[in-house]
């Protein structure tokens, strides 16, 4: 078993190096890797599986006697092959993920397709005239952050004190997570189940992260939320298709014309064709028709169903997930 988990340790060395040189070749800040103590990690894993099995809900490891009791949060596929598993400490206790392999379904050939523009006063608009909603759960926290902060700054350092105020300080923190990841969950869910063509834009967020809004874009988590429809897609068939986001915003859906906009003009007004619509959701027009999909397909709203229906929910389900 030890064996096994020093491929872990060097496996995450590795990833440290690779986006070291990959920085560095990028011309970024590099951040060379810098040695931490046993106390900043909270993982350990087995990059391969091995010395470990599962053995319905119990996982048995070799050379140990007994073994751990797993409360799963669904079932394993039947046909998944366990390549690895980690083991993670949060503040409520341990939880260990599972690595598996499944089959790649073909892709869907269905004909529901469309535009996803990815905002901060709502989460995102559909090119149909749906949207998501934006939950921002780290701006409603931040007045009890502030305020378990400052109880930190206030104990001495190494009392007990002070642990009991950084679990308490921990304990929002994983809670803004866990609504954060939920809400992700749903809303790319959603959309995965709603269409066949998924078409978004391809964020330079290394950029997006260093202007003034630089908080509320981390709190959107808009890198999550693709990376999770990108995995989900390719479970489920589903094509996803990022685009230039260069002046999605600018350029009429109608007729192409630019129309400069302050960031603060909410409102679409084209001198050109008279067109007038929300900012954002010209924006998803645009990005729809930049994806150059196919004169075949046709969005949900010629269809005669809105996605704004079926995402209406959504703000329930988030606010009822803030509980947990």
């Amino acid at each position: 078993m030890p064996p096994n988990l020093q491929r872990a340790t060097l496996k995450r060395l590795d990833d440290a190096y690779r986006s070291f040189f990959r920085r560095s070749h990028l011309g970024r800040k590099a951040g060379f890797p810098r040695f931490r103590g046993k106390g900043w990690f909270n993982t350990f894993g087995f990059r391969e599986f091995s010395g470990i099995r599962l053995d319905g809900p119990r996982l048995r490891f070799a050379g140990l006697p007994g073994s751990l009791r797993v409360h799963f949060h669904r079932p394993l596929p039947s046909e998944a092959d366990i390549r690895a598993c980690a083991f993670r400490r949060s503040p409520k206790g341990w939880c260990v993920s599972f690595a598996v392999r499944v089959p790649t379904p073909p892709i869907h050939r269905g004909q529901r397709v469309v535009g996803v523009d990815l905002g901060i006063n709502r989460f995102a608009v559909l090119s149909d005239g749906g949207y998501i909603p934006s939950i921002r759960a780290a701006r409603r926290a931040l007045r009890r952050l502030r305020r378990d902060q400052r109880a930190i700054a206030r104990t001495r350092m190494g009392s007990r004190g002070r642990l009991r105020a950084r679990k308490r300080f921990a304990r929002v923190h994983a809670a803004v997570a866990r609504q954060r990841a939920n809400h992700l969950h749903q809303a790319s869910a959603r959309l995965i189940r709603d269409y066949d063509v998924i078409v978004v834009e391809d964020l330079n967020l290394f950029l997006l992260t260093r202007g003034p809004r630089a908080q509320s874009v981390y709190d959107a988590s808009w890198s999550r939320f693709i990376s999770m429809l990108r995995y989900k897609a390719e479970k489920a068939g589903v094509r996803l298709v990022e685009v230039d986001p260069q002046e999605t915003s600018q350029e009429c859906s109608a007729c192409g014309a630019n129309v400069p906009k302050w960031l603060g003009d909410r409102v679409h007004d084209c001198p050109s064709c008279g067109l007038s619509m929300d900012r954002d959701l010209n924006a998803a027009r645009n990005i729809l028709r930049r994806a150059g999909v196919g004169p075949g397909l046709r969005n949900e709203a010629e269809c005669g169903m809105r996605a704004g229906e079926r995402l209406g929910s959504l703000p329930r389900l988030a606010s009822a997930s803030s509980t947990s």
